[in-house]
């Protein structure tokens, strides 16, 4: 047999085994598979892509494009659109210019110093060890050539055919700037193959036989994602707190209606004069709730976002995830919803019940809200170098307080609607809430994001408190603008 009849059997049979393989992973609802194709711009990346499409139901394909942020994205932390840009589960993405394309760029053109660089590669591999623990594979490409190969190939008729913007990934280099790039691309690789996600090399010298290496290391990813076998972090030491803060508080604090007026109105005036300064279009505002049931949440974010210009303020109500946002990263809801400069984001409840209800009620594993609480660290680390500060209140309240209130609501008209079932069931699991909420607070307390614990037995007392951290600390981050 000829060898081009060979490639030709060899070319429909993978064709058959990867689309049965792309069906199965999309009934099972698993993944997504990403695929990071990276390399010498003469590599043939977009072929390669183009080949998948040819092969494939192009219904569950997702190819993403970039070149260096521009407008918004130059504003908001590095990461976010590329967590916006994630495909479904049970779909294949293929990723040109990825989260390496900006830090390789100003590392071959003497932009980053080794150290920062250094820094930028440790950030992709926490980045890529969640996605990864979330049940994302990656597969990750650098498909090379080598100098003799690059100056013939591909064809100048092939180049015309796929040379666009978003195939081409470094621009108008020259052959030393390549050379710059392939060494930046080898120190990339020292710092970011791991077992979980390690960069694979492939010869482009053969488009056919690139494309059949290729498409073989995609249906293996496949298989072993249907068969439960993905890579995924290794576990880790994880100690609980000793600390019980919320025995430490004084429950007594309580605030006269008169005077409760007086700071409202005092507050109130602060917040919107500081919302308005010229300076905050600058940065922007994260406020995160949380508490026990019935703590006073809702009534103290009112006391808040009254005074905000509706324009700039979006408040979201953290519920259970949705079918859809159970198959993906537990924090893509979240990194959808981060304040742009100028902007003010309430969460009514967070990102945090991953280490609180999750944990409580089993919803992930032990070892996944362990890892959360690096993961939600480093989230915030994100958004706080991007300019968005961040503030965190946990309204706590005794359990005798929370039974009171709850019969209340049950005799209230207005406010029954507001107590569930749920609610009932989690005050039998009092005590393992506040065990999570004491490791939470010291595993995710930070110099950047603090946690403020305030008493809201006394409402009154509660929502000026919070009032006066959030325009205290608004007024500091002003003045240091």
């Amino acid at each position: 047999m000829s060898k081009h009849k060979s490639l030709k059997k060899q070319r429909e049979a993978l064709c058959e085994d990867l689309l049965e393989a792309q069906f199965e992973l999309q009934k099972a609802n698993l993944g997504p598979v990403l695929l990071l194709v990276s390399g010498n711009d003469l590599a043939g990346k977009a072929e390669l892509i183009y080949t998948f499409y040819e092969w494939l139901d192009n219904r569950y394909l997702n190819t993403r494009a970039f070149t260096l942020p521009q407008g918004i994205e130059r504003k908001m932390p590095r990461l976010w659109r590329y967590w916006r840009s994630l495909p479904p589960a049970g779909t294949l993405g293929f990723y040109l210019g990825s989260w390496y394309h900006q830090p390789l760029i100003q590392l071959s053109r003497g932009r980053m110093s080794d150290t920062r660089f250094k820094s930028e590669m440790e950030q992709v591999t926490r980045f890529e060890n969640q996605l990864a623990a979330e049940g994302v594979t990656l597969l990750k490409l650098w498909l090379h050539l080598d100098d003799d190969h690059a100056q013939h190939y591909p064809p100048r008729e092939q180049q015309k055919q796929y040379d666009s913007l978003a195939m081409r990934e470094w621009g108008e280099f020259s052959t030393t700037e390549y050379t710059k790039v392939r060494e930046a691309a080898k120190r990339m690789s020292e710092l970011t193959s791991t077992p979980i996600a390690p960069w694979i090399q492939v010869d482009s010298s053969d488009a056919e036989a690139r494309d059949l290496y290729v498409g073989k290391l995609l249906l293996k990813a496949i298989k072993q994602k249907l068969q439960g076998k993905d890579a995924v972090p290794e576990e880790h030491d994880w100690q609980p707190s000793k600390s019980d803060r919320l025995e430490q508080l004084d429950y007594d604090h309580e605030l006269k209606k008169d005077v409760y007026k007086r700071e409202l109105e005092h507050y109130q005036h602060r917040l919107r004069d500081l919302a308005r300064h010229p300076a905050f279009q600058k940065s922007s505002l994260l406020l995160v709730f949380e508490g026990a049931d019935a703590a006073g949440k809702g009534g103290t974010i009112r006391r808040i976002t009254h005074c905000l210009d509706p324009r700039m303020l979006r408040v979201h109500g953290t519920r259970a995830p949705t079918e859809e946002e159970r198959s993906q990263p537990y924090l893509l809801r979240f990194w959808r919803r981060i304040p742009a400069p100028g902007k003010v984001v309430v969460l009514d409840r967070s990102y945090y019940g991953r280490v609180l209800v999750e944990r409580i009620e089993g919803f992930c594993s032990d070892l996944r809200w362990q890892q959360a609480y690096g993961e939600i660290n480093d989230f915030e680390a994100q958004l706080h170098k991007a300019g968005t500060l961040i503030i965190k209140f946990w309204l706590a309240i005794t359990p005798e307080e929370q039974l009171s209130r709850f019969e209340d609501r049950e005799k209230s008209p207005t406010k029954r609607y507001k107590l569930t079932d749920e609610d009932w069931r989690n005050r039998d699991k009092w005590s393992d809430y506040v065990n999570a909420m004491n490791d939470m607070v010291e595993n995710t307390a930070t110099p950047q994001a603090p946690w403020h614990v305030i008493p809201s037995t006394d409402k009154r007392y509660a929502r000026i408190q919070a009032l006066r951290i959030v325009c205290d600390t608004l007024q500091k981050r002003l003045k240091q603008s």
